[in-house]
């Protein structure tokens, strides 16, 4: 309980402020908190790895056992809130590392997919949409931007370090996301989230409503996310040359 309320404490900064991070950010850290004691002596790396099985299992449970939307987003919503214990585990353990960080992104990729793709397997296994309609078309689309933008985002990050070394007068900012749009970004992915949290609950609005308007904040968060960073590149690389292209 001490080691709760310790790391309740360092992180309050992060619970509910909109400042910092989204509504559903500071509930899934919070309830990484809580949680984290039970974890404790795993590796963080295996933390992340079992983020990735949560979202994989829900996946298979879509695919080949039909079981009911409300049971498969559970799992999801574990894999979101472990994405955050792994990260509270590791500095709790002095164990955090820059591969972690890599296999904590590339699993968060491939979560957020597997959750795409069982919504889109759910709209057409509910005969609401098929593979050759535009609905179909639409929502391939937006699965095929999230890899996409999560490639923009790293690449810059990392020509913008690669940037400072070279140049140190230069202070780019890796990750400018939140601060650029600032709150838009947060309310997107809050929205996204609140419509995941409705799936659970049978409710009298329509499953297929409530995924049609999670595809369509996706799309709009990853196309803001895209245009973002091409616009942040050419602005802050145009003018900085590589001194070793040069040799």
């Amino acid at each position: 309980m001490t080691l709760i309320k310790k790391l309740i404490e360092e992180n309050k900064i992060f619970f509910f402020n909109y400042n910092h991070n989204s509504f559903f950010e500071g509930f899934y850290r919070l309830s990484g908190i809580l949680i984290s004691p039970l974890f404790i002596k795993l590796s963080p790396n295996f933390i992340s790895f079992l983020s990735l099985m949560c979202g994989f299992i829900g996946l298979i449970l879509s695919i080949f056992f039909s079981f009911k939307m409300n049971f498969i987003i559970i799992f999801f919503i574990f894999s979101f809130i472990l994405d955050f214990t792994d990260g509270i585990v590791a500095r709790i353990n002095n164990k955090t590392s820059f591969y972690g960080r890599f296999i904590d992104g590339l699993f968060d990729i491939f979560v957020i997919s597997f959750l795409h793709i069982v919504f889109l397997i759910h709209l057409i296994n509910i005969q609401v949409i098929n593979i050759f309609s535009i609905y179909f078309i639409f929502c391939l689309l937006i699965l095929t931007l999230l890899p996409i933008q999560h490639l923009i985002l790293d690449r810059f990050s990392s020509l913008a370090r690669w940037c400072n070394d070279v140049d140190n007068n230069k202070k780019i900012k890796p990750y400018y996301r939140n601060i650029f749009f600032g709150k838009i970004t947060k309310l997107l992915f809050d929205l996204q989230h609140l419509c995941i949290w409705l799936l659970i609950f049978d409710y009298s609005i329509s499953k297929y409503f409530v995924i049609m308007i999670f595809f369509i904040l996706s799309g709009i968060a990853s196309i803001l996310n895209i245009l973002i960073y091409i616009y942040l590149s050419r602005k802050e690389f145009l003018e900085v040359e590589n001194p070793s292209d040069n040799d």
